[in-house]
């Protein structure tokens, strides 16, 4: 039987951290695309400080609901709790919630069962399923453990109900300095994948630096025209706002929020194209 590989002959541009591509990179070269890994940002753990020493030694038993946003997030606070000597079982009588089943995952593959998974991919599906299961009742310590400048959906919304919430800020995201392939190839591919507003975000601005370089055929030219040809493709509805408020259209949001529903929807688009 002959494979099919409804991206043979596409590029796709990847500009997630590059750490983290290969849940993109792999099943799109799979199906036949080239991929350009072109990270905008990248992740950079903190290091233990007395903040973070004392909520995890200390603390962490006063917590009734831990919850966790992000791979980045479940990695390098189960990473602490390694580095501190502390065993998975300081968190027996903490209920783990999570925002979508790759997280769920990660906390499942380091040992950590997750009680709790939204029922959509995003914040607000959180909040929705821990509304239904009354797992966060006013008065319910809660933290959450997350990039530093964090979306404030769900910490905003659990205080509104009477929680008391710590976000714990355990690493920050960085913008890269510079486009790691030439503008020009980018804007000749086929896709643009976005897997997060901070991917966006730095996307725009590596992109109108390297148009004022560029030259004339770049400089003064909006974003949006110079990638007219391209499908900008998102993961879910938070990027997608973000990148129509950047003034950029969005071609594709996967319909499941995770990589393998981008990788998805980036084939039935190319499908529908043929």
């Amino acid at each position: 039987m002959t494979h099919v590989r409804p991206l043979a002959g596409k590029t796709v541009v990847v500009t997630r951290p590059r750490a983290q591509a290969a849940s993109l990179a792999e099943p799109l070269e799979h199906l036949g695309a080239e991929v350009l890994l072109a990270p905008t940002i990248r992740i950079v753990p903190r290091t233990l400080d007395d903040e973070i020493v004392r909520v995890v030694v200390n603390d962490l038993a006063e917590y009734g609901l831990i919850i966790f946003t992000s791979v980045n997030g479940v990695d390098v606070f189960l990473g602490y709790l390694t580095e501190l000597g502390l065993p998975l079982a300081a968190l027996d009588d903490v209920i783990v919630a999570a925002v979508g089943p790759k997280t769920a995952s990660a906390l499942e593959e380091r040992g950590l069962a997750c009680d709790v998974v939204a029922d959509d991919f995003v914040a607000e599906g959180l909040l929705d399923t821990l509304e239904e299961r009354a797992v966060a009742p006013a008065g319910t310590r809660v933290l959450i453990p997350s990039a530093r400048a964090a979306r404030r959906v769900i910490p905003d919304a659990l205080r509104a109900s009477g929680a008391l919430v710590n976000v714990l800020p355990v690493y920050d995201t960085v913008p890269e300095e510079r486009l790691q392939v030439p503008a020009a190839r980018i804007e000749s591919a086929d896709f643009i994948t976005f897997t997060s507003s901070s991917t966006a975000q730095r996307f725009v601005g590596l992109m109108e630096a390297a148009g004022v370089r560029g030259g004339p055929g770049g400089a003064g030219r909006p974003l949006a025209e110079r990638l007219s040809g391209v499908a900008l493709c998102s993961i879910g509805p938070v990027t997608s706002d973000t990148l129509r408020a950047l003034g950029l259209p969005v071609a594709v949001e996967a319909s499941e929020h995770t990589a393998a529903g981008l990788v998805a929807a980036i084939a039935a688009t190319a499908c529908g194209r043929a």
